[in-house]
């Protein structure tokens, strides 16, 4: 079958979760399929989608304003912008993140597309590309939510500490329930990451054909015998992502100073492009930040525990399935750990206040024989559940029985 894949930005390997999951997603359904893939890019994104390109028949970019520069001209040009899509966001009742989207050249892309190839199936990602269903021309759709909004939004506001911003949260939650209402019944299926997101989708629109657990990831290589280095606490996440820099953040302010009170030479590493300020000023303090990494194999093996204190978000958390896939012991939140692991599978501890996540990080730490059976059963759990192969199956049969419901 011919499939028509858009998403909002680039999918490369490495840069991100997000951007991972959708360059595998790519690789893998190509080997079924012929791929017609469209994105949004900045002028420094279309090196890295050289990366995709061999799995296409073609790759389409847009442009989209407001590339990321150092210049203060740039900083003033992005705030600006950033104030725009806020004033636009309420005064159109439209979510910021869409209004960030929305984009009269990517409509026009995908309508030529569809004219083009005249693609049997379009394959949508992320909530803020559902209103391009318009565009897909009578193509029959799946929206790939990745990310529930109206999940990951409202446990933002939850979760804000200013009164302020957590009102501004909750706006931005009431526009995500009126636009995924307009826009995701609209689809022929709707995939999510989790069962939980998927109830919280039914619970809103109880007549959505909503498919779950749409997400898969590679089995990472064994990790690397652990070594004389001291005690390390890794973390690895884009920190382009909101929850990502609040998780570090809420780590290394609340959790790790009570870690090194028992192990005071516990370091906490962290990996990910653009680290904030805030987090490299804590350096004397247990902290190194390497920034990005090239391979996630190389640097899970480098740590002792894995940990994911993500406290707001939806969806399936790909650095916590990373983690597991190369066999590491692994602390994560409720949050952290939602839509991964069944009752009874063992395979990571979840804590959700400072002092129990201490605690957690501590016992693994100090019991080499339970990290690594965690670790092996983590590495089970990926190959049981969350492989490539079982997701192309199910994404198979949802784009034929839509391709013939067409016919």
């Amino acid at each position: 079958m011919k499939i028509l894949m858009v998403t909002p930005y680039p999918a490369c390997p490495g840069a991100d979760g997000g951007g991972t999951v959708m360059f595998n997603l790519i690789r893998h359904l190509a080997a079924r399929h012929e791929i017609v893939y469209l994105s949004f890019a900045r002028q420094e994104d279309l090196e890295r989608l050289a990366q995709v390109a061999p799995y296409c028949a073609e790759v389409v970019t847009v442009p989209l304003p407001g590339g990321a520069g150092m210049s203060a001209l740039a900083k003033g040009l992005n705030l600006a912008r950033r104030v725009v899509h806020n004033v636009l966001s309420y005064a159109t009742l439209t979510p910021v993140v869409v209004r960030k989207c929305q984009s009269r050249a990517m409509d026009e892309a995908i309508r030529r597309a569809v004219e083009r190839h005249k693609p049997d199936a379009a394959h949508l990602c992320f909530p803020q590309m559902a209103h391009y269903i318009e565009a897909c021309a009578g193509t029959p759709a799946v929206m790939d939510t990745l990310d529930v909004a109206l999940v990951g939004v409202f446990r933002r506001a939850m979760n804000a500490r200013r009164v302020w911003e957590k009102l501004y949260y909750l706006m931005q939650w009431l526009f995500w329930v009126r636009y995924e209402s307009r826009y995701f019944p609209r689809f022929g299926k709707v995939l999510t990451v989790t069962r939980q997101d998927a109830a919280a989708l039914t619970m809103a629109m109880p007549d959505l054909d909503v498919y779950a657990e749409a997400i898969a990831v590679d089995a990472g290589s064994q990790p690397a015998p652990e070594r004389d280095r001291g005690v390390r606490i890794g973390f690895l996440a884009s920190f382009g992502h909101p929850p990502n820099t609040d998780a570090a953040l809420y780590f290394a302010e609340s959790v790790l100073p009570l870690v090194r009170e028992r192990m005071p030479d516990a370091l906490f590493v962290v990996a990910g492009r653009n680290p904030p300020r805030l987090l490299l000023d804590l350096k004397d303090k247990g902290v190194t930040c390497l920034g990005f990494v090239d391979d996630v194999s190389e640097f899970y093996g480098s740590v002792d525990v894995v940990v994911a204190p993500i406290r707001y978000g939806g969806g399936i958390k790909i650095k916590v399935l990373e983690a597991m896939a190369c066999g590491k012991p692994l602390v994560a939140t409720s949050v952290g750990a939602e839509g991964i692991t069944e009752a009874g599978e063992g395979a990571f501890l979840v804590a959700d206040d400072p002092a129990a996540f201490a605690g957690a990080v501590i016992a693994l730490l100090s019991d080499k024989e339970r990290r690594a059976v965690l670790g092996e059963r983590a590495r089970q759990v990926i190959e049981r559940r969350f492989s490539w192969h079982r997701l192309c199956d199910d994404l198979d049969t949802i784009y034929r029985a839509l391709d013939a419901v067409k016919r």
